[in-house]
């Protein structure tokens, strides 16, 4: 199933939401402990599309019928979900010696400047914030998360690390997918932007003009150089407030992503 589960994301990444595949995909993927009790007619009403429809799902994945299909989902198990809660501290453990900067190692002096991140970032992001990011995953009806190059594995990462916490998302990585769904957002939809170096509207608006958004949406921008544009301001800014290298810009967005998805784990399971 593990191998299905990501064909079942990259379906929600290139079909279109009101789509019949996108439909059935997206319901598996949040329902999989209710697909063992689901007859292939009950999950067509579920879906609110035809019989015939998902017999034709099944068969572009490559399954003979739904009840191989059915087999393999079965075969799932959200075995990870412990890695959702951070590993408590024994009282006698010493926390391990950072690095000094002047460490003779290059990979020392790494992990030191990475270590300087993670303070400044800790400093600059406040976790309410991220927690009220994580309560909107669950307040909107579509959430989408954007990102392009290092910025495209970190909105792709996250999008992956929901899944397994119990939230399906559509994670957009290219910039003519990204230009139709903001330029077709509907109300309810909650877009997420992973931008590095702060230029993502700049881009946007030059290839596409201004982002018109309809009432009901939001959109959350995560990034290290907030350089905003006179016409498409976020109703969210993240501002990382660390350095756009290596020891930092990829990484520290990676750390609130994380944080968002351990947020979200826990207002699920208590």
């Amino acid at each position: 199933m593990r191998s299905l589960a990501i064909t079942l994301l990259g379906l929600i990444n290139t079909t279109s939401f009101h789509s019949t595949n996108h439909q059935i995909a997206r319901y598996v993927l949040e329902n999989l402990e209710r697909v063992e009790y689901l007859s292939e007619p009950d999950l067509a009403r579920a879906c609110s599309v035809s019989k015939s429809s998902v017999n034709r799902f099944c068969k572009e994945l490559g399954y003979p019928g739904f009840a191989q299909f059915q087999a393999d989902v079965l075969r799932f198990n959200r075995r990870h979900a412990f890695k959702y809660v951070l590993p408590p501290a024994a009282p006698d453990e010493p926390l391990p010696a950072v690095p000094a900067p002047d460490d003779p190692t290059l990979l020392g002096r790494y992990c030191a400047a990475v270590a300087r991140t993670a303070a400044r970032l800790a400093a600059n992001v406040s976790d309410e914030t991220l927690r009220g990011l994580a309560r909107d995953l669950d307040a909107y009806e579509r959430v989408i998360v954007m990102g392009e190059m290092q910025s495209g594995d970190v909105a792709q990462m996250f999008q992956h690390n929901l899944f397994e916490a119990g939230r399906v998302v559509t994670a957009s990585v290219y910039a003519k997918e990204q230009r139709e769904l903001v330029s077709n957002l509907e109300p309810g939809t909650l877009v997420i932007v992973f931008s590095l170096f702060g230029r993502f509207f700049h881009r946007l608006e030059k290839q596409h003009g201004i982002v018109e958004r309809p009432e009901g949406t939001k959109l959350c921008w995560i990034t290290s150089c907030p350089m905003f544009t006179p016409a498409s301001r976020p109703d969210l800014v993240i501002d990382l407030g660390v350095e756009k290298n290596l020891t930092a810009g990829n990484l520290a967005m990676e750390m609130v992503a994380n944080v968002v998805t351990m947020h979200y784990w826990q207002q699920r399971n208590g």
